[in-house]
């Protein structure tokens, strides 16, 4: 039997792809991807070759089943998403990547409400976890204590592509989306509200300001970003290869451009609650850059940013250091631990 994957949505492909990439070639089956999103082309351009399917139309299908352990089909996803869509298609077990930093919202004590957080429910049919530090490894522990968990970095930041050459200081600016779930805390929503009356001004500030978005909120951003006379990028690839500084929100992309050694601005909103610690970008790794609580003060921590004096880099790599366990090898770290723990259920 060989190990399948699927990726409907195209940040959940740019985790998946390094580690596809990384197993045995005999190891690897169908890569599955979503045709309504073009996500074949997207895999194409990162040296693998997929099999598109209509995920809309998946989703209009039979109710996927009550997850369980057991026997059949094995599939490699990086989202509760993805997992349901592959319930659908008939596939009962499953390797769970993280598709980001694994940030959750516990810090009040409560247990999980949702699903699409580190140690959430409905995950009973996963067979192993692949994680990227270790605030993820306790709670999926903590909640599936019989089912393996490996913490082996993020796959993704070995694809990242450096600065190109270019007229410089090239900022960019982001939000994260505001998910439209019951029960989360205010930390898991954006600061666009406090900050989108200040866009014009600052695009006057940086001329060679760009806007990006989290993929779930792009179309709406394009159109906000648009109106404040912001370039939109839609591609974080992009963002990485021309920006010199990243102002973001609440977003795993923070991170993932401080890993290039890059300064990032990180935008407090005023519903975020400083006494209540949800760990990572709540607060135990919110150093990794300037932060800013008013958008008055935005330009100015941004020129800071960009100044970029050791005592910054220095809390930067130690913020991150927090938020991988491994800034290295950590697609091949995830291959050896797949094969490790269900190599007897994909071909050597």
């Amino acid at each position: 039997m060989t190990l399948d994957a699927l990726a409907f949505e195209p940040h959940f492909l740019d985790h998946i792809a390094p580690v596809w990439r990384a197993l045995p070639q005999g190891a690897r089956g169908r890569l599955l991807v979503d045709r309504d999103l073009q996500l074949d082309a997207r895999a194409e351009a990162r040296g693998i070759e997929a099999e598109a399917v209509s995920g809309s139309q998946i989703r209009m299908s039979s109710p996927p089943p009550k997850a369980r352990a057991g026997d059949g089909p094995l599939a490699l996803v990086a989202s509760i998403g993805d997992m349901k869509i592959a319930r659908r298609l008939g596939y009962r077990r499953f390797v769970f990547i993280e598709h980001g930093m694994a940030q959750s919202y516990s810090g009040t004590g409560r247990s999980p409400i949702e699903a699409s957080y580190s140690g959430g429910p409905d995950r009973e049919d996963v067979v192993l976890f692949l994680v990227p530090n270790k605030h993820a490894a306790g709670r999926w522990r903590a909640t599936y204590p019989q089912t393996p968990v490996e913490v082996v970095g993020c796959p993704k930041l070995e694809t990242l592509p450096a600065r190109d050459a270019g007229p410089a200081p090239v900022v960019c600016i982001s939000f994260h989306w505001n998910t439209p779930l019951v029960g989360l805390p205010p930390e898991a929503g954006n600061a666009l509200g406090e900050f989108r009356p200040i866009l014009p001004d600052l695009a006057v500030r940086f001329p060679d300001l760009i806007g990006h978005a989290h993929p779930r909120h792009a179309k709406e951003m394009a159109r906000i970003y648009r109106l404040a006379g912001i370039p939109f990028v839609e591609d974080f690839e992009e963002v990485c290869r021309r920006a010199d500084v990243y102002v973001c929100d609440n977003s795993s992309t923070i991170f993932e451009f401080a890993s290039t050694g890059r300064p990032v601005v990180l935008m407090n909103a005023k519903q975020y609650r400083r006494h209540v610690h949800h760990g990572l970008r709540f607060w135990e790794a919110a150093s990794v850059g300037v932060q800013v609580d008013d958008k008055a003060d935005l330009a100015s921590c941004i020129d800071r940013a960009l100044s970029d004096p050791p005592e910054q880099q220095a809390a930067r790599e130690a913020a991150l250091s927090v938020v991988y366990a491994y800034r290295g090898n950590a697609a091949n770290r995830a291959a050896a631990a797949i094969l490790e723990h269900i190599g007897e259920a994909v071909a050597a």
